[in-house]
């Protein structure tokens, strides 16, 4: 299961530090600003996902 997480553009970055922060890793961030793909300890993913930079 891959869970997306949708926020504000502007909520984004903030989620991400707090993620990382608490634990995770960043496992992808070459389609920012439209998602970043997050990590827990176990390699289990989720997208924090905004709609900006999509067409």
């Amino acid at each position: 299961m891959h869970v997306a997480v949708w926020v504000p553009f502007e909520q984004a970055e903030s989620r991400v530090r707090a993620a990382l922060a608490a634990g995770g890793r960043m496992a992808f961030d070459r389609a920012v600003p439209a998602w970043w793909t997050l990590a827990d300890p176990e390699g289990n993913e989720a997208d924090v996902a905004t709609i900006t930079g999509r067409d």
